[in-house]
């Protein structure tokens, strides 16, 4: 069975979803996994919600999928 996983992370700006986001994406690439990840945030210093999306797989991706896998909810707003 091959792995195509896709993982969202939300939250409020602030919150540590780049940090989130980066330590999932170096900890996937040295496990040996191909990713494709995007960040979407709001133009503003702090406030609003963002979203950091990663899709992980055994072969090359070069797109991210629709389907969310796994949701990590920062706050109410992800949900």
């Amino acid at each position: 069975m091959s792995v195509d996983l896709t993982l969202k992370i939300g939250g409020g700006a602030g919150q540590g979803m780049q940090t989130i986001g980066y330590v999932l994406c170096k900890t996937f690439a040295r496990g040996g996994f191909y990713l494709f990840a995007n960040q979407d945030y709001m133009s503003r210093i702090r406030g609003g919600h963002n979203f950091f999306q990663i899709r992980v797989k055994e072969e090359p991706v070069y797109a991210l999928s629709e389907e969310v896998d796994i949701l990590i909810a920062l706050d109410k707003a992800t949900v």
